[in-house]
C-alpha cells in the first residue's frame, strides 16, 4: 500500500459510521431540497439497455432507472434485491423467490415470467453478456413469484452477475415494443425513471412514483452531467454547479479537501488501470514480448507521479484488501534489464506500436510515463487519444489496435473479470486466444460456493493470466469523489460505482 493509504482507509471507515449514524437518525426526513440531485461523470454512456453496453462506465448511470435480481453491500456480499431470497436446490439449480409488488415504469408486473424473458434475452442474440450466462441451460417458473435457472455445470459467480448487468431487469412489454433494443428508451423497476438523453451531455430521470422500496429516501430527480476534462469537473465542484463529482484527479484532492462546502471520498476498491493487449496482433503476439513490457514498468513511480499515493501498485486484477487478491507469484516487478533480454530473444529490438489512451488529462499524463519507460528498453509506442466508447469500439469490436490503455472497472465477482479478460468468448478479448489453463482453473473453482474454497482456482487462474500476460495492470486506484456539503447518504463500494438510493441533499 502506499503510504496514504491507511490514513484514507481509516477516514473511509470514519466517514461510512457517520453516514450510517445520519442515516438512521434523518431515516424518514426525505429531502430538504426539492431540485435534481446534479451528478458528474467522466463518460457517457455507451447505451441504456443493460444487455448491450460496452462500457464498464454505464452501470453508473443505469443504477437508478434498474435495480438488479440480487443486489450487494459495500464490500461486495450479497443482499436481497428483487429476489427477497435464493436457495441452491443442487449445485446445478438456482432458485430465486421474488419480491412481490414490484412494477416495471411501464406498469407491466414484475413476476417469474418476466425473470425468464430477461435470462432469455440477455442470453441471446445482441447481448453483450451472454458469456456470463453460459451455464443455463434452461429458465424455470415454478409459480408467479419463484424461479429456477437449471445449469449445464455449476457456477460460483453465477449468483453475483446477477448484481450487474444480467440482473437489471427491463420490461418485457417496453422490449417487445422497441424491436429488442432498449438502447434509447430504458424501462426498469429501479427508483428513477427515463427522462431524456442528450448524447454526450447529460441523461435525465426522475422519480419513479410506484418504487417497490417505499422507505429509502429518494431524490426527486437525477442529472448525470457528462464532463470528460478533470478540471471542468473541479469547477463544476467548487462553484457549487454539481453535487457529487466523479474521478477528482489526485493532484487536485488536496485542494478539496481543502476548500470550503465540499468534500473528497477516497475509497479503495476493485478499480484498477490496465494495458489490455490484443494477443493475437502481428506487433504483441509473442507472450516474450508482453511480459518485457510489462517487467519495463516501474509501477511505484507511476502510483506516486501518475495517482499521487491514492492507490497501490498492481500487478494482477485484484488489491491485497480483497479476498480474491493477486497471489505474489503472479505479480510483475519493476526489472528493465529482463525486459531488454525477453525483447532480444523475441528478435523484437526497435519494436513500435499503437496504442488507444482515454482522452483526459489524467490518462495523458500517465500514458506519457509509460511512453518513457518503454522507451528506456528501446520501445516506441504511438498514443491516440480517444473517447472511452469510441476506444472500446476500436479496440473490442474492430480490433484495429494491438493495445488500449483504459480502466478495468470491476465486476463483483472475480470469475466474472477473469471470463471477460481470458477466456474465448470474453468481451474484453478481441483476439480471442484462449489463456492457456484458465477455463480448467474457473472450471475447478466453480465446484465450491464457499470464498476459502474457491481461492485455489482463483489462484491458478491468476498464474495462468500472469504467465500469458494477457493484459497487466498498473494501479489499483483509490476512487476519489467530490461531494458538495450538501449531500448527504451517499455510500461508495468496492467496485467504485455508486447507487444513489438513499442519497439525499440537505
Amino acid at each position: 500500500m502506499s503510504r496514504r493509504s491507511l490514513a484514507v482507509i481509516a477516514a473511509v471507515a470514519a466517514a461510512t459510521l457517520a453516514l450510517s449514524a445520519c442515516s438512521a437518525e434523518d431515516e424518514d426526513t426525505g429531502n430538504d431540497v426539492d431540485r435534481p440531485l446534479r451528478v458528474a461523470v467522466t463518460t457517457d454512456a455507451s447505451t441504456l439497455d443493460p444487455v448491450r453496453g460496452s462500457s464498464g462506465a454505464d452501470q453508473i448511470l443505469l443504477f437508478p432507472m434498474y435495480d438488479t435480481l440480487v443486489s450487494y453491500e459495500a464490500d461486495l456480499e450479497p443482499k436481497p434485491g428483487l429476489a427477497e431470497s435464493w436457495e441452491y436446490l443442487s449445485p446445478t439449480e438456482l432458485q430465486f423467490t421474488l419480491r412481490e409488488g414490484v412494477k416495471f415504469h411501464d406498469g407491466t408486473p414484475f413476476d417469474a415470467e418476466a425473470v425468464k424473458y430477461n435470462v432469455e434475452r440477455a442470453k441471446g442474440d445482441g447481448s453483450q453478456i451472454a458469456p456470463d450466462l453460459d451455464a443455463i441451460g434452461d429458465v424455470r417458473v415454478d409459480d408467479e413469484f419463484t424461479v429456477t435457472l437449471l445449469l449445464s455445470r455449476p457456477d460460483a459467480a453465477l449468483l453475483m452477475v446477477f448484481s450487474d448487468r444480467a440482473g437489471m431487469m427491463v420490461s418485457p412489454t417496453a422490449a417487445e415494443a422497441a424491436g429488442g433494443d432498449l438502447g434509447n428508451t430504458p424501462v426498469g423497476t429501479g427508483g428513477w425513471k427515463f427522462v431524456e438523453w442528450r448524447r454526450g451531455e447529460a441523461i435525465s430521470v426522475e422519480l419513479f412514483d410506484d418504487y417497490w422500496d417505499t422507505e429509502s429516501a429518494r431524490v426527486p430527480a437525477i442529472t448525470f452531467t457528462v464532463l470528460t476534462d478533470p478540471k471542468t469537473r473541479m469547477s463544476a465542484l467548487l462553484s457549487g454547479q454539481q453535487d457529487i463529482v466523479s474521478s477528482i484527479p489526485g493532484a487536485s484532492a488536496d485542494t478539496v479537501e481543502e476548500a470550503e462546502g465540499v468534500s473528497l471520498s477516497a475509497t479503495p476498491g476493485l478499480f484498477t488501470q490496465m494495458v489490455y493487449i490484443n494477443t493475437g496482433s502481428d506487433e504483441l503476439g509473442d507472450p516474450r514480448v508482453r511480459r518485457a513490457l510489462s517487467l519495463a514498468i516501474d509501477r511505484q513511480s507511476i502510483l506516486e507521479s501518475g495517482y499521487f499515493g491514492f492507490g497501490e501498485v498492481a500487478s494482477g486484477y485484484f488489491p491485497q484488501i480483497y479476498w480474491a487478491a493477486t497471489p505474489k507469484s503472479a505479480t510483475y516487478d519493476y526489472d528493465p534489464d529482463e525486459a531488454r533480454r525477453l525483447l532480444e530473444e523475441a528478435g523484437r529490438t526497435g519494436l513500435t506500436f499503437d496504442m488507444t489512451v482515454i482522452a483526459s488529462a489524467d490518462f495523458a499524463r500517465i500514458s506519457e510515463i509509460l511512453k518513457e519507460q518503454w522507451a528506456e528498453v528501446g520501445v516506441t509506442v504511438n498514443l491516440l487519444p480517444r473517447e472511452v466508447v469510441q476506444q472500446n469500439q476500436e479496440f473490442i469490436i474492430e480490433k484495429k489496435f494491438p493495445a488500449m490503455f483504459s480502466q478495468l472497472t470491476s465486476r463483483p465477482d472475480p470469475a466474472m473479470i477473469y471470463r471477460v479478460v481470458g477466456t474465448a468468448d470474453g468481451f474484453n478479448n478481441p483476439s480471442e486466444i484462449p489463456v492457456p489453463g484458465l477455463d480448467e482453473a474457473l472450471a475447478d473453482q466453480d465446484l465450491w460456493s464457499e470464498k476459502e474454497d474457491r481461492r485455489p482456482g482463483l489462484d491458478r487462474a491468476a498464474q495462468a493470466i500472469y504467465e500469458h500476460t494477457q493484459s497487466f495492470s498498473l494501479v489499483h486506484g483509490y476512487t476519489l469523489v467530490g461531494l458538495s456539503d450538501e449531500v448527504e447518504g451517499f455510500e461508495m463500494n468496492l467496485l467504485g460505482k455508486p447507487k444513489l438510493v438513499g442519497v439525499t441533499i440537505g
